[in-house]
């Protein structure tokens, strides 16, 4: 027997954050991009190795004459050491480092991104799911409706008050509905399905949804205020992985300038030197020494990654202007969006209340011989709408208060 599930939206966030795959894969890249901060660094601190060699050589000529020399015999040496480097000077390398946890500063807040982008997707088909399942159940209300229609036609027709299209038209609107629902159950199952998938959970499991967030609507007032609490810079994290991107692109371009810097670096080396390892015949040896370089001419490359750098940061600036437009542009209309959604909730309450009142009067008009059912069933229909009408609009006062949250940076507040 399937497992039984009971989520509320803070559940929902909860197992978005600690079980969605993507995230997981996500979380893994800042981690191997904290890594790679640790290798960048390992560059800038002191080396050591260890090494031991035993050889066998044979010369051709006399090592101090020069000259070929015949029976020379092959000689054995061993030498082991300690060796160490330290680089004191090495701008590129210190560039690398920063550049690196730059990186990692700008891969966690791109996880960022992808837990609101992957809240918002999972939310969306929370508030859809419930959208599709209360209207199977507003359809099962009109098909009770449609039904109480066929069964007074059909009292009409035989006591000789309608005529026969009357129950056929009634008819026609119970096969109507009937379809609607089929269709409203499929759209039901798939909206579950995909939210299941979502949060990694077996298809087969049953999921019921808590339907608070919806049945207790709350006016915009509440969630906007958390649109003056802060700068959108702060909150939104795609601003500042932008941000962080064009520092990069501004440290990289030093960076190939530094690279025409000297470097300068300090090694030594110390061990034994004998004929065997171990033959007791061991003599001491030893180097130490600092020593620079600096490029002289590299083909041209380093004025070509200049031009290159030059250009990211350019495109950066470019990308960093256009993304504050677009946040700024979701952030005022979400405001917008918000209060006209809000507002039509009332009107769409209003018309079901006017379309019960309808319905009413013309069923009465009906059981009393004052006219067709072509009155009682436009009335129906139009109460049916407004029932449509009214879920709708909870619907997408939902989806706005959900785009509102995303525009500040903070899907988890839609619950707010």
């Amino acid at each position: 027997m399937p497992d039984s599930v009971y989520l509320t939206v803070a559940d929902v966030v909860e197992r978005i954050k600690s079980q969605n795959l993507e995230l997981l894969i996500r979380k893994e890249g800042v981690r191997r991009a904290l890594e790679q901060t640790y290798q960048r660094r390992a560059a800038l601190l002191p080396q050591f190795g260890a090494r031991a060699a035993q050889r066998r050589t044979q010369f051709a000529t006399d090592m101090f004459t020069g000259d070929v020399a015949s029976g020379i015999k092959p000689f054995n040496s061993f030498d082991s050491r300690l060796e160490g480097r330290l680089s004191l000077f090495d701008a590129t390398r210190y560039a690398d480092f920063r550049i690196a946890k730059l990186a990692h500063a700008i891969e966690q807040l791109d996880y960022e991104v992808a837990v609101q982008d992957i809240l918002d997707q999972a939310i969306l088909l929370y508030f859809t799911h419930l959208r599709d399942i209360r209207q199977v159940e507003i359809l099962n209300g009109n098909i009770e409706r449609e039904r109480k229609l066929l069964e007074l036609a059909q009292r009409q027709f035989e006591a000789g008050a309608a005529v026969k299209i009357d129950v056929t038209r009634a008819e026609v609107r119970l096969a109507t509905v009937r379809r609607a629902i089929m269709e409203a159950e499929t759209n039901a199952d798939n909206s579950i399905l995909q939210l299941k998938s979502l949060l990694d959970l077996d298809l087969d499991t049953e999921l019921t949804l808590d339907r608070s967030l919806v049945e207790g609507i709350k006016s915009p007032p509440a969630l906007k205020r958390y649109g003056e609490m802060a700068d959108l810079t702060e909150l939104r994290p795609e601003l500042r992985s932008q941000q962080m991107q064009l520092d990069q692109s501004i440290l990289a371009e030093r960076a190939v300038r530094w690279q025409r810097l000297p470097t300068v670096e300090l090694f030594a080396e110390w061990g034994y030197d004998s004929n065997e390892a171990f033959d007791g015949e061991k003599g001491e040896a030893w180097i130490a020494g600092i020593q620079a370089s600096v490029p002289i001419w590299e083909g041209g490359r380093i004025a070509a990654e200049a031009r290159e750098a030059k250009a990211a940061v350019r495109q950066n600036n470019f990308a960093m202007r256009q993304l504050n437009n677009v946040v700024e542009r979701e952030f005022e209309f979400a405001i917008l969006e918000m209060d006209s959604r809000y507002a039509q909730i009332e009107i769409a309450r209003d018309e079901i209340r006017l379309g019960l009142d309808e319905v009413e009067q013309a069923r009465e008009r009906y059981n009393e011989g004052l006219a067709d059912n072509r009155e009682l069933i436009d009335a129906q229909q139009r109460l049916a709408d407004a029932e449509n009408s009214h879920l709708r609009a909870i619907y997408l006062y939902g989806l706005s208060r959900l785009a509102f949250a995303r525009a500040i940076g903070s899907v988890e507040r839609v619950l707010e």
